[in-house]
């Protein structure tokens, strides 16, 4: 793991593409729509056999007063923050069916907030909402519980509420704080209010501090980028994410918009933006914790990927030792069991399958064998950095992965001349650069998108469409 970072631009231009961020494998194209609330329990049930192992949490909470029309979220907006009350109640509902299926299981080692904007919620729906998480779950010692915020509307007061009810990581969407850029996404917020915000959490002395940066959007350039990082490295965030902007009208009508309010970087620009991205934050201390997030060298996070502790789940990179996750909220994804449960998509679905006592899962997929044994080797490559196949073995029970896997070999090792990985017969490590093409590497062993890229040149030729990606770069 040792080396400098090297990034040339003809390199991540060549490699831009379309692309799964491994949040899950198989990933959610593959899920069926024939799976519902019976099926969700039964994971649960399953889930519960193991009541000594800890579970990581996830709550969406979809509320915006606005649309950032960038958002690629499941959210809905309005600008009556008593509408979470509604939701509250179903949410509430659910954790109550879910918490009683999973029996003894109730230790957190994870909990987040996301959304939409958690702190549309008031102070008091705020409270409402941990409560409800801790009458029927146990936060262990050292639990890592966080939340989103965006600095435009997060209140000190709020900030306040949620260090008492033990919150220790924030989470700050930023994006770029250019104010032509702001004005062009819809996304107004001052560098005085992120300023304000960032210097309030550390007052409350909050462990961690994440902010989200954003490349590929309207009108952004190199000089304006450049200065929104020199602005992020002066506020020292623990962590970063530089996510490249996806551009999905197609899920996302909103974003349609856009490329009427400015124009939009091409691939060579998108990739000196994200070169820059990684310039300045290596040279501010900042270490490549793969694909595209960043952490402070004395950071837990790149600790655990030193220690190779880290490990991946739907919110990201996670420190917390637990397979499992529930997942309560509209549109939110669970994973319990081998199983994967997303609920649906609407508040009022969601709302409206609550209030008549069921679940209101739609759709989601119980991983079968070779899921199972596919995924050790994606979030080994993608967490541990590296892929051994002795440990492979002894890990899933698995003979012969040489064998098994001698096609996925082969078309890994065009990554190793390129510098992204070393290999032996046996045995392969990310290098410090390689960790940016992760995804890359881990679309090697994808079955199913090999599959489905086959399908859809068959479909391009028959005139139809098929489910898309976002840009890798």
């Amino acid at each position: 793991m040792d080396g400098a970072l090297h990034v040339d631009e003809s390199v991540l231009l060549r490699l831009a593409g379309a692309g799964p961020r491994y949040t899950s494998y198989p990933t959610a194209p593959e899920w069926t729509d024939d799976f519902g609330p019976d099926d969700a329990t039964d994971a649960a049930v399953r889930a519960s056999a193991t009541p000594d192992q800890p579970l990581s949490l996830y709550v969406h909470l979809p509320f915006c007063s606005r649309l950032c029309l960038y958002c690629g979220c499941t959210v809905e907006i309005s600008g009556k923050p008593s509408r979470a009350d509604a939701y509250l109640d179903a949410v509430e509902r659910e954790i109550e069916l879910v918490s009683a299926t999973l029996g003894e299981r109730r230790d957190l080692v994870q909990m987040h907030w996301g959304g939409g904007t958690p702190t549309f919620l008031s102070v008091e729906q705020l409270q409402r909402m941990h409560g409800l998480v801790a009458e029927r779950f146990r936060f262990l010692p050292g639990a890592e519980i966080s939340l989103e915020v965006d600095p435009h509307v997060t209140t000190h007061a709020q900030i306040d509420a949620l260090m008492d009810l033990g919150f220790n990581r924030v989470s700050m969407g930023v994006q770029d704080l250019d104010p032509h850029v702001q004005h062009v996404v819809r996304r107004e917020q001052t560098a005085e209010e992120t300023d304000a915000l960032v210097a309030r959490c550390r007052e409350r002395s909050v462990e961690g501090l994440n902010m989200d940066l954003m490349y590929g959007l309207p009108d952004q350039t190199e000089e304006g980028f450049g200065r929104t990082l020199d602005e992020i490295v002066r506020l020292a965030p623990d962590r970063l994410a530089v996510f490249g902007y996806a551009h999905v009208p197609w899920m996302k009508p909103a974003q349609k918009a856009l490329e009427a309010r400015g124009t939009m970087p091409g691939p060579t620009e998108r990739a000196r933006l994200f070169g820059l991205a990684i310039e300045k934050l290596g040279a501010a201390g900042y270490e490549v914790i793969g694909l595209d997030h960043f952490a402070k060298a004395d950071d837990p996070m790149a600790k655990a990927l030193h220690e190779g502790t880290l490990h991946r789940n739907f919110m990201g990179y996670a420190l917390a030792p637990s397979e499992d996750m529930v997942a309560f909220g509209m549109s939110a994804i669970g994973e319990l069991a081998g199983t994967y449960v997303q609920n649906a998509r609407t508040t009022a679905e969601y709302e409206a399958a609550l209030s008549d006592g069921r679940l209101a899962t739609i759709r989601g997929l119980r991983r079968s064998p070779e899921d199972e044994l596919r995924r050790a080797v994606i979030l080994s490559l993608m967490c541990r950095m590296r892929i051994d196949l002795d440990e492979l073995e002894a890990q899933t029970g698995r003979e012969g992965l040489a064998e098994h896997f001698a096609a996925e070999w082969t078309r890994l090792r065009p990554f190793a001349d390129e510098g992204f990985c070393r290999m032996g017969e046996r045995r392969l490590e990310v290098t410090p650069t390689g960790r940016l093409f992760l995804r890359h590497m881990a679309m090697v062993f994808d079955e199913h998108l090999h599959r489905r890229r086959a399908e859809a040149a068959a479909r391009e030729a028959a005139g139809e469409d098929g489910p898309r990606f976002s840009q890798t770069i």
